[in-house]
């Protein structure tokens, strides 16, 4: 079932935002009405005191059904919107990580181009006769005198851009990614040192909690990672050296992690009613 489940937050997103709307009209409405009015006449308005009495009860048995579906419609409203904002935070993360991938294959293939680039200009006298002929770098272009440190990927909701800073010798130290959705922000900055041994990660949510991640390698791949949230808890793992066909090993939690994020047991004893 879980490849058949799709989730729609931009439905979600807009429920919200048109239940609040809603909740938020009801009151005015009743009371700025000629019905609101009319409900506390003496009979003086409508000559009968029948009929004022009768719609004046009619106006409080409305006033309280309203006063509970504009609380109703609130609470709707916040279970719509917790849900799509908790597929949009993931969504987020996933672009962030997308786009700033991006970045990094754009900054390296202008480096790649540069440098044939660069080749090509001190070795033009090697290009002629035909051009099948030719060497390779010969079909060089120019990429131009700076390198792509921004990139932006726009939709009709909103959109994701990505900085990088790089030093003198064209290693990215710095990612900066915001992405912008229905006027909601999520921000991470990734900040590489020690050679992009110590990688941290500090990370900023549309609900104001924030995530930051320390993370420590050594050459062989080994090293710890540690996440703290906003709220106090957090997480530690750690991984053994890269395999035997050079990729990472995976990350595995600590047992003073594990322990720190497992719920307490309630071992308290009910004794059974007679």
């Amino acid at each position: 079932m879980p490849d058949r489940l799709k989730m729609d937050y931009n439905l979600l997103n807009d429920a919200k935002t048109n239940l609040e709307e809603l909740a938020s009209n009801i009151k005015p409405t009743l009371d700025d009405s000629l019905f609101s009015t009319l409900a506390y006449d003496d009979g003086s308005v409508l000559g009968s005191s029948v009929i004022a009495s009768a719609i004046t009860s009619l106006h409080d048995n409305a006033e309280g059904t309203m006063t509970k579906a504009e609380k109703g419609l609130k609470e709707l409203a916040n279970s719509f919107g917790s849900v799509g904002e908790a597929f949009l935070q993931f969504d987020s993360e996933i672009s962030q990580g997308m786009n700033a991938t991006n970045s990094n294959l754009a900054l390296s293939n202008y480096y790649r181009d540069k440098s044939q680039w660069d080749y090509y200009q001190a070795h033009k006298d090697q290009c002629t006769g035909p051009v099948a002929d030719q060497p390779d770098f010969c079909s060089a272009t120019n990429p131009g005198d700076h390198p792509p440190l921004d990139q932006t990927i726009t939709t009709d909701r909103g959109n994701v851009h990505t900085h990088l800073d790089v030093d003198d010798k064209g290693n990215v130290t710095r990612e900066e990614t915001t992405v912008t959705y229905d006027g909601k922000t999520y921000h991470s900055v990734t900040t590489y040192g020690d050679d992009r041994h110590h990688i941290i990660t500090d990370s900023d949510y549309p609900d104001g909690s924030t995530v930051h991640n320390d993370t420590q390698l050594k050459t062989d791949g080994s090293g710890t990672m540690k996440t703290t949230n906003s709220d106090g808890t957090w997480s530690e793992f750690t991984r053994g050296p890269n395999k035997a066909d050079g990729s990472p090993a995976e990350w595995v939690e600590t047992p003073d992690s594990v322990a720190a994020n497992t719920p307490a047991q309630d071992d308290s004893y009910v004794a059974p009613s007679a």
